[in-house]
């Protein structure tokens, strides 16, 4: 069983991007392709709307989520810096 929130984002840098929020998949149900199906649909998604690109934020601390997403060839294309405001 598994999960994606996503949404679809305009910007001048990517025009077009579908922006994947949150992707979830049990625990009992990883190394089953569940991902891997995810992914995929969300690929086919963002084709079939223009996009030019699926991206997605990982915490540093995720590194099984990281090889997860090294193994579905998505590559580190940026640094997000945060910076608390309360």
């Amino acid at each position: 069983m598994g999960a994606a929130g996503w949404r679809i984002v305009a910007n001048t840098s990517m025009v077009r991007m579908l922006y994947v929020d949150d992707l979830v998949t049990a625990a009992a149900a990883r190394s089953t392709g569940v991902g891997h199906a995810l992914l995929a649909h969300l690929e086919q998604h963002g084709r079939a709307a223009d996009c030019t690109a699926l991206t997605l934020e990982s915490g540093t601390q995720r590194a099984d989520a990281h090889r997860f997403y090294f193994r579905e060839r998505m590559a580190v294309t940026a640094f997000a810096f945060e910076k608390p405001l309360v």
